[in-house]
């Protein structure tokens, strides 16, 4: 029987059993004493502050991994630093109220022209540092009544005035130095261009071909594939002119005049000798009782008779109708002063009798339109013919689209506007697109035109505004599309092959590009002052060497499209406080 003591499976060891009768004497080796259990690991219990700013530099560093991210890949914000896009964007600038009609307009602050240690120096890719460094001309003047408007007039404050001497010492000259504005700030979509190829009209921000340093902002006109040619102020692709959609045509427009603005000096003599008078011209035709009145902001055509007609004519005082801009102090720097044909004009019409009705007419000889709406919201269309010197009518089955508009009523008011703009005529009532026609107008077309041009025959723009019946015209402005210039490309004077240092400009009509696949033509919404592709004359030597032309930005150096203005220039609340910290809500936009 074996002992219980020798059974393998008992936890004992051998030595510490019983012993019994036949085992033979032996030495004991002494006891080992056990190890003692072991231990569960000690937890270090973490105070609650340690705790807390562990989670905030964590929550830090991961807001700061989140916020570089969404910068690199989806949204990064710009600051605007010239003029190239204004007025749809604004650079740095001078902040303007004329002190004759209350209009208020930006004019530019050409950052490359600055005060720097008691002299004037000019600064590559200048920025807007000191605030009181960019000098204005002594007057400026306003888009809206020509008025001459003093830089010491300027509402910022302060405005510096230093004086310099010629290198004799001699002769003295003052040179104002207002306060600028920073450029907007904006935003640009990073990858939506991952998904969808940029479109036309889009206002796009890239790296500049030229030297691969800066970003630029411009707006895109020629895609892979087209032939962009630029005549008499407008753009061409494949041979047909390029219309823009009515929001970005509308995004787009220009003062001419607002009669909102009436100047409160009209009649009176100013700085200059010159005196104001309104450039709308009335008259009567048909009945002879009619009257109108056009002293102030609401014109006013009063009859008794429902048969009086009368009629507006917008006669061009003081340069209206050229390519001018206000927003570069009336400097025409890329080659001349052109006379705008396309054309934009609004206002809230108020009928006082039920036969009424009114019609609209724009435009150069070559694309001339009348539209006419009557009380019974019937619309009509013609179009002058230069070969029989008189008006067509268009049949409506020609036309893009026609939508009812319904029964006029009397001392109800409507907002009615009219575009002529690009060969292409656009009726709005009450903000609703009603009627649109677009002829057929080519290239071949429009150098025909432009041969008879600078042939001596004058291609001045009607304006008009025929009525029937008394009526009031409230809030009437007239707008004009941009006009392209036919800027020349800049190169080096040096340059053996051409020692005027200037050929004609990529895109323009001496020198049509077709772009390849990945190549890009942008321009700038200032046309008059724009480094953009119709101007460059350097390129980057990988791309020369990959055989892309001037003119041309490559598909890779794309970096986003510009969709939102966060920051306008804002507003100090004190003069003496140099931080815009108010921001200027109203100024808060989309970027059409």
């Amino acid at each position: 029987m074996t002992d219980i003591n020798d059974n393998p499976f008992l936890n004992r060891p051998a030595d510490l059993r019983e012993p019994t009768a036949g085992d033979s004497p032996r030495v004991s080796a002494p006891l080992t004493p056990m190890p003692p259990p072991p231990q569960p690991p000690r937890v270090r219990v973490m105070s609650a502050g340690a705790r807390s700013a562990r989670d905030t530099v964590l929550t830090v560093l991961f807001a700061l991994l989140l916020a570089f991210s969404f910068r690199t890949f989806c949204v990064e914000a710009f600051v605007i630093p010239t003029g190239s896009m204004a007025p749809t964007l604004n650079g740095a600038h001078f902040r303007v109220i004329c002190p004759q009609c209350g209009y208020r307009f930006n004019a530019d602050a050409n950052v490359e022209i600055q005060y720097i240690h008691g002299h004037l120096v000019q600064v590559a890719n200048g920025q807007l540092e000191n605030t009181n460094a960019i000098p204005s001309p002594s007057y400026l003047v306003c888009p809206n009544c020509h008025g001459l408007i003093p830089a010491t007039s300027l509402p910022d404050k302060p405005v510096v005035a230093r004086r310099f001497f010629n290198s004799s010492g001699t002769a003295e000259r003052t040179i104002y130095f207002p306060h600028a504005s920073n450029g907007d700030r904006i935003l640009i979509l990073k990858f939506l261009y991952w998904f969808h190829p940029p479109k036309r009209w889009d206002v796009v921000v890239f790296r500049e071909p030229r030297f691969g340093k800066q970003n630029f902002i411009k707006r895109l006109v020629g895609l892979p594939g087209n032939t962009v040619r630029i005549i008499s102020g407008n753009v061409y692709i494949d041979g047909k002119i390029a219309h823009k959609p009515p929001t970005v045509q509308r995004a787009m427009l220009q003062l001419i005049y607002d009669n909102d603005y009436y100047p409160i000096d009209a009649g009176k003599p100013r700085i200059n000798g010159q005196v104001w008078t309104t450039p709308w011209i009335s008259h009567v035709t048909g009945a002879t009782d009619g009257k109108w009145f056009t002293a102030g902001p609401v014109v006013r055509f009063e009859s008794g008779n429902p048969a009086s007609r009368g009629r507006l004519t917008f006669l061009d005082r003081g340069r209206y109708l050229y390519n001018d801009s206000s927003y570069n102090n009336r400097r025409i720097t890329k080659r001349g002063r052109h006379l705008v044909g396309d054309l934009y004009l609004r206002t809230l019409w108020t009928p006082h009798v039920a036969s009424s009705a009114i019609s609209i007419t724009l435009g150069k000889p070559d694309s001339r339109f009348k539209v006419s709406l009557d009380s019974s919201g019937s619309l009509a269309l013609w179009q002058w013919s230069e070969s029989r010197q008189r008006y067509r009518v268009v049949q409506k089955t020609l036309w893009n689209f026609d939508h009812s508009i319904g029964v006029l009523l009397a001392n109800q008011s409507y907002r009615i506007a009219m575009a002529d703009c690009q060969h292409q005529v656009r009726f709005w009532i009450n903000g609703r697109l009603i009627m649109q026609y677009t002829p057929t107008w080519t290239v071949a077309m429009a150098l025909a035109q432009y041969a008879k041009e600078a042939g001596g025959q004058r291609m001045k723009p009607r304006i008009s505004i025929h009525i029937m019946g008394a009526c009031t015209l409230r809030h009437l402005i007239l707008m004009r599309d941009i006009y392209y210039t036919q800027m020349r490309r800049e190169l080096p004077s040096t340059n053996p092959y051409d020692p005027l240092g200037s050929v004609p400009g990529t895109g323009t009509m001496n020198n049509p590009i077709t772009l390849k696949a990945g190549q890009y033509y942008v321009l700038g919404d200032n046309s008059n002052d724009s480094d953009d592709s119709r101007a460059w004359g350097h390129i980057e030597p990988i791309l020369r060497a990959e055989g892309i032309p001037y003119g041309v930005v490559p598909a890779r150096y794309m970096m986003g499209q510009a969709f939102m203005v966060y920051w306008p220039a804002g507003f100090r609340p004190l003069p003496w406080i140099n931080i815009p910290i108010v921001p200027n809500v109203g100024r808060m936009r989309l970027i059409r």
